[in-house]
């Protein structure tokens, strides 16, 4: 999934700081069920985490 980075920007702010850390091109959100890696690509901040999510469920 992409998201514009004012879209990422919107959604870090009604996070806690504490749970939100960066480096050059990636965002990494602690989540409950494990790190959320966003990355920085062309435009756009994209994560595989809803497809991860997807085949978690699938393989059960």
């Amino acid at each position: 999934m992409c998201i514009s980075a004012e879209a990422l920007a919107t959604f870090l702010n009604l996070l806690a700081a504490s749970i939100v850390t960066s480096e050059p091109g990636r965002i990494i959100v602690a989540a409950t069920e494990g790190d959320v890696h966003w990355v920085a690509v062309e435009d756009n901040w994209c994560t595989t985490a809803p497809q991860i999510d997807r085949q978690e469920r699938d393989d059960l």
